[in-house]
């Protein structure tokens, strides 16, 4: 069942969650843009350039993902295979009335409907908008129930890939290859480079992180 607290010792804990998104997609958009696909990413940058996520989990609403099992009962999501989610059995009802109803179309909008405040605020709600209801057993710095166990990991990530992804957006913009931010970031990388040898080790790095020069640039060139 769904209902209630998923957490076990062998979950991942949000901020490592996050640290590992940040992590291949900081490999991903140096090295890989254009010949590595990652869903996660591409639905991000869906959101970047204003379409809107393509991942059900960080779409608005949601409801388009039923789960059908061997003997035709259908159920409004593939996570939540339970009775107050049977919408029908498929030898009873067409497939697509099932899908058009009232209680699918609620199970859909409530996505959006019930976000708490901490979620409506975010700065990066357009990106996330909540993630998947399943994970929303968790409650907000407010002691608002409905946040998502993840919130914290999810935060993270969309706040770091921000500019790249403002990168990106705007290439396609300009009818040019997404591809293209590689060169860029490594261009900027190359002239913070060059400046570091007149920065102090406990003066901001010149890249532009907002990290000390030897938690950032620094380091890089130690290692």
């Amino acid at each position: 069942m769904q209902s209630g607290s998923l957490v076990t010792d062998r979950s991942i804990q949000p901020e490592q969650w996050g640290q590992f998104l940040i992590a291949i997609f900081d490999e991903w958009v140096r090295h890989d843009v254009g010949e590595m696909f990652i869903q996660l990413f591409d639905s991000s940058l869906g959101a970047w350039v204003g379409q809107g996520a393509s991942l059900c989990i960080h779409r608005e609403t949601c409801g388009d993902a039923m789960a059908l099992e061997h003997n035709g009962d259908l159920y409004s999501c593939d996570h939540f295979v339970e009775p107050e989610f049977f919408l029908g059995n498929i030898k009873d009802e067409h497939m697509l009335t099932m899908a058009a109803s009232e209680q699918q179309r609620k199970f859909g909008n409530d996505k959006r409907d019930t976000l708490p405040r901490y979620c409506r605020e975010c700065p990066v709600r357009f990106a996330c908008n909540g993630g998947c209801p399943r994970n929303r057993f968790i409650q907000t710095p407010e002691g608002e129930d409905g946040l998502n166990y993840l919130c914290a990991g999810y935060k993270s990530f969309f706040t770091h890939i921000d500019r790249p992804m403002r990168l990106m957006a705007g290439l396609l913009k300009q009818r040019r290859y997404a591809d293209e931010v590689m060169g860029i970031l490594a261009d900027e990388e190359k002239t913070a480079e060059e400046t570091v040898t007149a920065v102090g080790r406990n003066e901001l790095c010149p890249c532009g992180s907002g990290k000390k020069y030897k938690h950032c640039h620094g380091n890089k060139a130690r290692s």
